[in-house]
This record gives structure tokens, sequence and C-alpha cells, in this order.
């Protein structure tokens, strides 16, 4: 980086955009689940929903990559939180399965643009040093958003109607837009910033997330134990309610439980990650992040009362915020600044489509099994894959892999 001080307004602003962004984004998903619950939608309706949500970053991530690298952050921000209200007051209108559908297409690919632009924006407003901290600060705005969304949406629904819901959630998308012109930090090569004199380098099209054995191996990992989380998302309510035999409000507590761990884990990690901790070092935290885990899922699957999980959620959800916290800086770090949209939305995709696998695996093997073999099943191979990417992290650090590539430093300092 070409600067000496960090921008705590720009994180500021930013940060409450993604809490914004978030809230706005899991209002309108939420409120359509809703809607389509009230009016006895059928399950293929209410699983295409779902796909549609997560589509747009599986199949356009490389292009969104290279947008987010060649464009005016400022530019795609306002483009896409535009898109996002307008894509919401569409929503508000549409009754029809198609018009719905297509409206959710539209909302999560403009969230697929505003998302990865807000974090590839994170490391060029603050110095290496404060990058850990900044990152807490991030996911703690994105964890706030995407509990608020959920929990908003159950009110207003109930209170206003989706219709109302969905049009108050384009005012949060209005308010992002305006959020953008404030911050000052930008980056993409048509960007010119006050920080230097002239437009920042080129994009280097040479980079890819296969030239770095360490961000290869973690990211392989992080999918992984993603795609075992997301099973358990759809078995936990079975197991809870059914096997467990407890009451909706204990299943809501369990599941608050979890986002309560990664906000109380964002800032630990935060506070832990010293400027002199190593690439390397970050990453085999990121690994035993991974750990904590798999080994809480595994714990939870042997308890025989619905409390007895509030401490594994509590656990997992601060590994949860290992992993946030210490991938966006392990990229921060490791990643070329005019591949940081690459990079994000690379990272990004795999774990949107290891969700989506977890999910789909969960009622496939709720049909075949009960929940608490399929949640210690996850638990154990998700455990598995983090304790056998371990040494290959290690190696690389050993093997002075634990530093980018001299391509990759040279792309830094042009």
């Amino acid at each position: 980086m070409s600067f000496t001080s960090s921008r705590w307004t720009d994180v500021t602003v930013a940060s409450v955009a993604q809490l914004l962004g978030g809230m706005g984004t899991f209002l309108v998903m939420v409120t359509q689940m809703l809607a389509f619950q009230q009016r006895g939608a059928a399950g293929y309706e209410v699983a295409a929903l779902v796909i549609c949500e997560a589509l747009p970053m599986v199949v356009l991530g490389r292009p969104i990559g290279r947008l987010v690298d060649r464009v005016d952050s400022r530019v795609l921000l306002v483009s896409a939180c535009c898109a996002q209200a307008l894509a919401s007051l569409a929503l508000a209108q549409a009754i029809a399965l198609p018009a719905v559908l297509a409206g959710v297409l539209a909302l999560s690919a403009a969230s697929a643009v505003a998302t990865p632009t807000r974090q590839a924006l994170l490391p060029a407003m603050v110095t290496r040093d404060d990058l850990p901290r900044a990152s807490a600060i991030g996911q703690t705005a994105a964890t706030i958003g995407m509990t608020a969304g959920p929990a908003l949406a159950g009110f207003l629904v109930g209170d206003i109607g989706p219709h109302a819901t969905v049009r108050w959630a384009a005012v949060g998308f209005v308010a992002t837009a305006v959020a953008a012109f404030a911050i000052r930090t930008r980056r993409g090569a048509s960007a010119v910033t006050d920080r230097t004199a002239a437009a920042p380098s080129p994009v280097d099209d040479r980079w890819t997330l296969a030239r770095d054995r360490m961000l290869r191996t973690c990211a392989w990992g992080l999918t992984a134990v993603i795609t075992a989380a997301g099973a358990v998302n759809v078995v936990l309510v079975f197991f809870v309610m059914g096997t467990l035999h407890s009451t909706t409000q204990a299943y809501g507590i369990i599941d608050a439980s979890w986002t309560v761990g990664i906000l109380v884990g964002a800032w630990l990690i935060g506070l832990a990650v010293r400027p002199r901790t190593t690439d390397s070092g970050i990453a085999r935290g990121l690994v035993f992040s991974a750990i904590l885990i798999c080994a809480a899922i595994v714990a939870m699957s042997t308890v025989h009362g619905p409390w007895w999980i509030v401490p594994c959620y509590l656990i997992g959800g601060a590994g949860n915020a290992g992993l946030n916290v210490l991938a966006g800086t392990l990229l921060g770090r490791r990643v070329p600044t005019t591949a940081l949209g690459q990079a994000n939305t690379a990272l990004t995709v795999r774990i949107q489509a290891g969700s989506v696998i977890g999910y789909i695996a969960g009622g496939v093997l709720l049909a075949a099994t009960q929940p608490r073999w399929i949640v210690l099943g996850c638990g154990v191979l998700g455990l598995l894959v983090a304790i056998a990417i371990l040494p290959v992290v290690t190696r690389a650090g050993r093997a002075g892999l634990g530093t980018p590539e001299p391509l990759l430093e040279a792309e830094v300092a042009a």
C-alpha cells in the first residue's frame, strides 16, 4: 500500500453500508419466504427461490471479479445499490412465481456486485497493520445486518404486509447508494484516488487463486466446512424440534447464539492478530477456526437436551468469525490490490456453491437417516478435511510459500 495512515471514517461508512445492504437483502428474502408460506407454496417453489438467490454469484463470479477490479468502485456501488432498490420495488409489485423469481435474480445479481466491491475496498482504506481490526468491524456490521434482516421481516410482514416490507428494503438500498458518495477511498482501473497523483495500476489478469498454494488450500478447506455447516443448517430445525422435542422459542435462541458467537469472536480475532503475525500464521489460524467449528458440530450431535446446543453454537460462531476475519486479512495481505475483486469473488463463489451443495445434501439426507447422524457425519467430515489441510498450509509456510510469489510482489509495487 502507498499510504501510512488508515481512513477509519471510510471503514465506518462502508461498514454501515454493508450492514444496511445485508439487512435489506435478508429482509427481502425472508419476506418472500414468509409470503410463499402464507399462500401455501409448494416445496419446489421455495427451493427455486433459494437457488435464484445463490445462482448469480456462482455463475457470474469470475466476470464480476474482473468488473470490480476494472471499474471505478464508486460507480459500481452506486449502480449496484440503485439496481437493488429497483429490484426491491419490482418485487413489491410481483405476484406470479416467474415475476418473483426474476426479481430475486435481479436483486442477487446486484448484491453480487455490491458486496465484493465493498470487500475489495477495505484493504485500500487501511494499513496492513490495521487490516485485522478493520475486517472485524466489517464482519460485525455484516453479521448485525444478516441478523436484523430476518428479525425485522418477521415483525414487518405481520404488521404491514410483505409488499410494504419490501418497499422499506428499497429505502435501505437507496441509503447505501448515498453512502457510496461518502467513501473517499476508491479503486478500480478507471478510478483516480486522492492518495496518489495518478490512476492505480492497470488490472493484471494473470493473477489467479491457483497460483497461491496457501490461499488455494485455505479456500477449498473453507468451502468444505461451509458445505458441512450448510447441511447442518437445514437439519437443525428437525434436530431441535423433532429429535430433542424442543419449543420454537428454544430454537430461536439456539439459532441466535451462533450470531452472538460471531460478534464476540470477530473482535477477539481482530485483537489477537498482530502486525508481526505472518501470513502462514494467519492461515493456520484460519484452519484452526475451521477445526473449532467442526468440533462444535460433532459435540452438538451428542447432546440430549436443546440447551446444550447453545455453548456449541457459541463456539461454532466464534470459529465462523475466525474464518471470516482471517480470510479477509489473508486476502488483503497476499493479493495485489489490482486483483482484490477477483480474489473476493473467487472465494465467495466457492462459499456460495458450498452452501447450495450443503442445503441440497441436508435435504436429501433427511429422507434417508436421522438428523443426529447427519449432524455427526457433517461434523466429522469437515473435521477430517480441516485436519488434512493443516499440514499442507504448514508446509507451504516452511517451503517459503508463506509470502506471495515474486510476481505478486511486483504487481503490488507497480
